[in-house]
């Protein structure tokens, strides 16, 4: 008998998965050169015919005997087989509405803080197109650079959770999967939010400036 080692199915295989050893010893010791895995159908119940298959080949046999009953359920007990598909529906509704509602109120949140420097400005005779040039600008800073800072964070994030994960998963995963048509109606509902609050600052800086001033 010729020990080679423990092989796994890969790196960072969270169990030893293969015992490699000597084929032509194994074959010898086992009368046989096929594979030596060996599944029952029966009309009864599982565990009970374990047993009597237990009985049967002895404890000498070296044989492990197993039921379906008792590996479907530590299938299913598993982290992998949890479905979280109705979570992930939740979560990601959630965060739709955190990102559109986010982005529309920090854009609003600082024009509304300096609706007096625009009063101002309106007073010593900039144009509402000037006005409106710089809410706009406003508005394209804050969600370039948001979407660019939630794109980085949020993709470093799931690489971190994926290689952390990647012990538990049998294969692991290959790559990220990316949910293209869900990103697409996040952009879509961001830009609606942002326009939106863009549109409201714009009829709030035509009001007079007297009026706007009195009102600070």
């Amino acid at each position: 008998f010729t020990y080679v080692g423990v092989a796994r199915e890969f790196p960072t295989a969270p169990h030893d998965s293969f015992l490699v050893a000597n084929r032509d010893y194994v074959a010898h010791a086992t009368g046989s050169p096929a594979s030596q895995v060996l599944l029952i159908r029966t009309n009864g119940s599982p565990p009970t015919v374990t047993t009597e298959v237990q009985q049967l080949l002895g404890p000498a046999s070296g044989a492990t005997v197993k039921d379906i009953v008792t590996e479907q359920r530590i299938t299913l007990s598993g982290l992998t087989a949890i479905d979280l598909a109705g979570l992930t529906k939740l979560e990601l509704a959630f965060a739709l509405l955190l990102a559109a509602g986010a982005s529309g109120l920090v854009l609003a949140v600082g024009v509304g803080e300096r609706r007096r420097t625009f009063a101002i400005a309106s007073a010593i005779g900039a144009k509402r197109r000037q006005l409106g040039g710089f809410i706009w600008s406003e508005a394209a800073f804050v969600t370039i650079g948001g979407l660019a800072l939630g794109a980085l964070s949020g993709w470093w994030i799931a690489q971190v959770i994926v290689k952390i994960l990647t012990g538990v998963f049998d294969p692991p995963p290959e790559h990220l999967s990316v949910p293209w048509g869900y990103l697409a109606g996040l952009l879509l509902a961001v830009g609606v939010a942002v326009a939106i609050a863009g549109s409201t600052m714009l009829r709030a800086i035509r009001r007079p400036a007297m009026a706007v001033l009195r009102d600070l």
